[in-house]
């Protein structure tokens, strides 16, 4: 699925874009864009956590959705249930990645799943993707003017642990790895040779995701 940078893009697009000055803690609403992977920092992760964090059941393993529809509507579900919470500007954020997820899966990991598999292995074809997505995401980090806008707020985000989802802790890790660790210190990357994650194609699902979620989460109630 998405990588952090651009989960960060959107959020951060929706809250310049619709927001108004309605939400009181942006920086909560941007840790909650990207919490849903804070189960890749628990001690034990295994594949099972991330579909749990992400409301996902819907194919015979993560990776391999047959049920599109039934994932967005437990999403929309999700909301409806949480949308009126003490934290909801960070369950706003959580929601906003399920939902970029629910797009990448749909508009792109599927479709490329689906064209190179043809009797490679599900992993290996993963890690075709995996390459390039990393690769655009530091890209993404390197270039985007509002990069140091997204971490001071990122930096002010309180973590919260969502029942069956994640854990406070795990969240308060993935916190600490984005904002000290995952982006400090790399050499400018070029995507110049890119074939499936290219600039171009990310930043078109950036700004469809954009304009999409706020279809699902009506950030001005």
């Amino acid at each position: 699925m998405s990588y952090p940078m651009v989960h960060l893009k959107v959020a951060y697009g929706l809250l310049t874009r619709y927001d108004g000055g309605c939400m009181e803690r942006p920086g909560d609403f941007l840790l909650g864009s990207v919490a849903p992977d804070a189960v890749h920092f628990h001690d034990d992760y295994d594949v099972s956590l991330k579909e749990k964090s992400h409301l996902w059941k819907f194919g015979p393993r993560w990776g391999v959705t047959l049920d599109s529809e039934g994932w967005l509507e437990t999403i929309r579900r999700f909301w409806k249930e949480n949308g009126n919470a003490e934290n909801r500007d960070f369950m706003a954020g959580y929601c906003t990645h399920l939902l970029t997820d629910w797009e990448n899966d749909r508009c792109i990991w599927t479709p490329f799943r689906e064209k190179m598999m043809r009797g490679a292995a599900l992993d290996e074809v993963y890690g075709q993707y995996a390459a390039e997505a990393h690769g655009i995401d530091q890209w993404l980090y390197q270039n985007a003017t509002e990069s140091q806008e997204i971490w001071r707020l990122l930096e002010q985000g309180h973590a919260y642990g969502v029942e069956g989802c994640i854990l406070k802790e795990d969240l308060e890790r993935q916190k600490q790895s984005l904002l000290k660790e995952q982006f400090s210190g790399i050499t400018a990357v070029d995507v110049s040779g890119y074939r499936f994650c290219t600039k171009e194609v990310m930043e078109e699902f950036v700004e469809r995701c954009v304009e999409r979620i706020q279809e699902h989460i009506n950030l001005g109630n």
